[in-house]
């Protein structure tokens, strides 16, 4: 009891030194905290970077005692709403609603300090920078304190720091609400996006619906697309003026969380992270010896991705180092044995890590960046962005756009080496006067031979759901870039390209500029000479012979009706997704429309709400149109006229329980010529049989066709005694597409 006790005793002195020790700590951090502060010049400030109505705003002094204040003055908007003679906070009001809430602090030596935040539905992006808005331009980098503020995000979802910014896109940049491109010093998941330095900031000029790009991204996720772009919409604040509402978007690029495939100019920021690595730099001060390495690292990063001929040639000789050298007087080797820094020999084969986009506005861009097809197709490199100037890369992938262009434009929609394949010679020109035609465009025979990629199909190239998602939209938007500008294409090393990325859509559903009638829910983007008038290369676009292939008819009819009732009807119907995004949006769309005077597109001057309706009603309108071309596969095949079946050809029958694992396809013909006939099921599958008394017979094992109920197609062609396809002259575009003496049936078969 004595030992107990005696501890006992002892606790109130524990406690005691515990007291002293602990505001002793208290005590040196405050007067840390009183020196770090009076190191600074006096300033007041509002804390936190977002307001909201019911959110209270407190307001700092930094080297400023209470005694000071003269008076503490909060506005909102231009009205005074609280007026004391001391420091107090703020709470914002519903009426407070997109207006700045400003702070002012009168000294009683009549100085004067102040603060703002602009109070919002959204989140809001402040930019401060020595140029002004208008300064920003399109080639260079301007440099911004950037600091995204929004309620109810976690501190790891906004951002405070420094960042970069230069003008983007291409006919909206020329107007004065302007889109830019953002990139931040450090990585960050913006708003719960995915990781990243490189952003997108849209302006939405030219659409007073401020929906539309919003909408190309959910019809996208709907349609199940491989890579889909997140967005946010927010308000920017740039230098204190407000700019309205902005579409904060994931920037298309190859990295890790955005299109995660071999990155080639990653390869070559590793490889110059390891020269770096291996030079001795001399100084005593650490600091400036870490200083010099980060900037022979930039300097050398920038070389190496910029020119990607060390990749073919596996040495390098850095102009950037010896004008170092010569400026500096340093002695850094200028000239690199690459195997030195890199497993040159485990290096993957040149065959993918690409971004490709098409865009005929980039047609005078450097050669050594751009890939132009035989139908003169303008994609250029997107990343690697000097993928021109290596050599291996850009042959391997320019002989395999051509082999997939040859595929789609054959006969039976596979590349076939010992085929006769054309290239134009002569774009012609278009005739304005004769509903926009298309004239004088010649062709010639093309010397493109790859045994590479000889027997296969467009659908072993590039995703079939891919481009069927990407014709979906295309169609269902109308819009005015489709398969023109903004189309890009993705392949890592190993497996097809991809087609379906959505970018760019504010053009669509009925919308334009430059005083466009777009305003078309009743006819075919696709095959329609208006929306081709501007480029040729439109006239001969992929999904032009798309459209003749029967089975991606099926596959296209099939999605549509996947997603016609769950998502499309909901999307555009009274009290549906777009209504309920146009509720949140509607008070900081408002406040944009007051700020810009309504959009700038082809309905100048037409504000958020007839927006909404307008592209609301061009989808119902577009919807109904388009249930009655998806009646059935036939109808939309008809409505299409894109592959013209011939009369002397059909299928008499398809049996899928004449045998187990088999089904049997009979085919009827009372043509002179044909000998026997091919039939090509579900585009991959080829099967040739003897015609005798006008019938061919054939058994087709279930390993060829969609055993889950999904359609499958067989379509059959008539052959001459060579084992060549008979041409139908009906459907035959010399120089661009060959049909066939050929019908087709659809059909299900489900276990």
């Amino acid at each position: 009891m004595e030992i107990k006790m005696g501890k006992l005793r002892r606790s109130p002195y524990r406690l005691f030194w515990y007291a002293i020790l602990f505001l002793t700590a208290a005590v040196f951090l405050a007067g840390f905290w009183l020196l770090y502060r009076d190191g600074r010049e006096k300033s007041v400030q509002i804390l936190g970077a977002s307001c909201a109505p019911g959110q209270e705003l407190e307001a700092d002094m930094v080297r400023i005692r209470p005694y000071e204040v003269e008076s503490c003055v909060w506005y909102a908007g231009e009205e005074e709403v609280s007026r004391e003679g001391r420091l107090h906070s703020y709470t914002a009001r519903e009426e407070d609603e997109e207006s700045f809430i400003r702070l002012e602090v009168t000294l009683k030596d009549g100085s004067v300090y102040r603060d703002y935040r602009y109070c919002s539905v959204l989140p809001v992006l402040y930019l401060e920078s020595a140029a002004s808005y208008e300064e920003v331009e399109a080639e260079r980098e301007t440099a911004v304190h950037a600091w995204l503020g929004g309620t109810g995000h976690t501190p790891d979802k906004l951002y405070e720091g420094d960042a970069w910014i230069h003008v983007r896109g291409n006919s909206t940049a020329t107007l004065d609400k302007r889109p830019f491109k953002l990139q931040l010093e450090e990585k960050a998941g913006l708003l719960g996006m995915r990781e990243s330095r490189h952003w997108a900031l849209l302006a939405n000029a030219i659409d007073a619906s401020l929906l539309r790009n919003q909408a190309a991204s959910l019809i996208s996720e709907s349609l199940g697309a491989e890579q889909v772009m997140d967005s946010r919409q927010i308000i920017l604040i740039y230098n204190g003026e407000y700019y309205g509402v902005y579409q904060l978007y994931e920037q298309i690029r190859v990295e890790d969380g955005r299109i995660d495939i071999y990155d080639w100019e990653q390869t070559a920021r590793d490889a110059a992270e390891r020269i770096v690595d291996s030079f001795e730099i001399e100084g005593e001060d650490r600091y400036e010896r870490r200083k010099e390495a980060d900037r022979l690292l930039e300097l050398l990063e920038t070389e190496l991705t910029e020119d990607l001929s060390w990749l073919d040639t596996g040495s390098f000789v850095s102009e950037g180092i010896e004008r170092w050298n010569r400026r500096q007087g340093t002695s850094y080797p200028a000239v690199f044995a690459m195997e030195n820094y890199l497993d040159m020999d485990s290096l993957p084969e040149a065959a993918g890590g690409v971004l490709l986009e098409m865009d005929f506005r980039e047609e005078d861009m450097d050669p050594a960046g751009k890939l132009e097809t035989n139908y003169r197709q303008p994609f250029y490199f997107a990343s690697p962005s000097a993928g021109g100037s290596f050599q291996e890369l850009d042959e391997y992938i320019s002989a395999e756009i051509q082999a997939l262009e040859y595929a789609i434009h054959d006969t039976d929609f596979t590349y076939h080496r010992g085929n006769i394949y054309y290239e134009t010679a002569d774009e012609g020109w278009c005739n304005y006067g004769d509903n926009f035609a298309r004239e004088d465009v010649v062709y010639r025979p093309s010397e493109f031979s790859d045994g590479r990629f000889d027997g296969l199909h467009y659908s072993e190239l590039i995703d079939l759901d891919s481009l069927v998602n990407n014709f979906l939209l295309c169609e269902f938007s109308m819009n005015w870039d489709a398969m023109k500008n903004s189309v890009f294409l993705y392949k890592d090393l190993e497996g097809p390209y991809y087609i379906d990325l959505v970018w760019d859509y504010d053009w669509g559903w009925g919308n334009s500029m430059h005083n466009l009638n777009t305003w078309y829910p009743e006819e075919w983007q696709t095959n329609s000479a208006y929306y081709a008038n501007e480029t040729y290369y439109q006239t001969v676009q992929w999904n032009r012979f798309l459209i003749r292939d029967p089975y991606f008819l099926a596959r296209v009819w099939e999605k549509y009706w996947q997603i016609r009732e769950p998502f499309l009807e909901n999307l555009a119907c009274d009290g549906g997704i777009l209504d309920q995004y146009a509720e949140n949006l509607r008070p900081a769309a408002q406040a944009n429309d007051e700020r810009w005077g309504g959009c700038r597109g082809s309905y100048e001057g037409e504000t958020f709400e007839g927006g909404v309706e307008r592209l609301k009603e061009f989808m119902r309108l577009r919807l109904e149109w388009m249930d009655e071309q998806f009646a059935s596969v036939e109808t939309l095949r008809l409505s299409l006229g894109g592959y013209v079946v011939s009369d002397q050809i059909w299928v008499e029958q398809i049996d899928t329980g004449a045998q187990e694992g088999r089904t049997r396809v009979e085919i009827r013909s009372d043509a002179q010529e044909g000998r026997s006939v091919s039939l090509q099921v579900n585009g991959l599958w080829f099967y040739e049989a003897g015609l005798s008394d006008g019938k061919a017979e054939f058994w087709i094992e279930d390993q060829a066709l969609r055993t889950d109920g999904g359609v499958n197609t067989a379509q059959a062609r008539l052959l001459n005694e060579e084992g060549d396809y008979l041409l139908n002259p009906r459907g035959t575009v010399e120089g661009e597409y060959a049909n066939a003496v050929s019908a087709y049936a659809c059909f299900t078969k489900e276990f």
